[in-house]
């Protein structure tokens, strides 16, 4: 499962906080990537979740929008249902990093990597070169015979150029279905209007293993309104 959770902005984002549990509750993921996760001098968001959900939680910060409490820092996490045996904190460029959590599934490792490229429009350039940064660790990992899956917001939507580094390294585990999967919609009622990427699947889970299923989620369980600005992404892939 991948989710950009939108920190702590707007005025309802205690209540989005428990609708967040309450939604990767549902879905019943064995991993969970963060984006725009938040963590305070008391407080993160992945280990309150962590906590609620039974899942080992790990939080790396990087290049995010400002909180407008200057005492809170955004980033990306992990969550668990397996012990993590290995994390690191990779920078990509301009302040983006990747985290990556090794878990040992028997003998085999399995490499889960969340990230957020940049959100700004005209910032292609350097999408593409933080793409080219993880679609070269992805290659590493490969190398060694491991599952790597990469789970996170790129802000490019699909056929952009900016993706074309990783998918040449690892398949969109979206399925086509009767809806374009479109996680960043206009109909959100965070949204702003005129956001460039409004209407576009700009969150994206990648592996080298096909599907079985892939889905959306996040669309109303805060009261019937989201709990994010953007909605989840949900894939079963086999990992082993």
């Amino acid at each position: 499962m991948t989710w950009n959770v939108w920190g702590r902005f707007g005025d309802r984002w205690l209540r989005r906080q428990r609708a967040i549990a309450e939604t990767v509750r549902a879905q019943r993921p064995d991993f969970v990537a963060l984006q725009e996760t938040w963590r305070s001098d008391d407080q993160a968001q992945p280990r309150l979740l962590g906590f609620e959900l039974g899942m080992t939680s790990v939080f790396a910060p990087s290049r995010m929008p400002r909180d407008p409490d200057p005492d809170v820092h955004l980033g990306l996490g992990i969550l668990s249902r397996f012990p993590l045996w290995h994390v690191e904190r990779h920078t990509l460029s301009t302040g983006t990093v990747a985290l990556r959590a090794e878990i040992r599934l028997g003998t085999e490792s399995l490499h889960f990597i969340t990230s957020c490229l940049d959100w700004e429009e005209d910032h292609q350039e350097q999408r593409f070169a933080q793409a080219t940064s993880l679609a070269e660790l992805v290659s590493e990992l490969k190398a060694r015979g491991d599952g790597v899956i990469v789970a996170g917001d790129l802000n490019a939507p699909p056929g952009g150029p900016e993706l074309e580094p990783l998918l040449a390294v690892l398949e969109d585990c979206w399925q086509r279905q009767s809806y374009d999967g479109i996680t960043y919609s206009s109909r959100n009622p965070y949204l702003g209007r005129g956001e460039w990427l409004e209407d576009h699947r700009i969150d994206y889970i990648l592996a080298n293993a096909d599907p079985v299923t892939s889905r959306l989620t996040g669309f109303d369980e805060d009261h019937g309104s989201p709990p994010s600005d953007h909605y989840a992404v949900v894939a079963d892939v086999p990992v082993a």
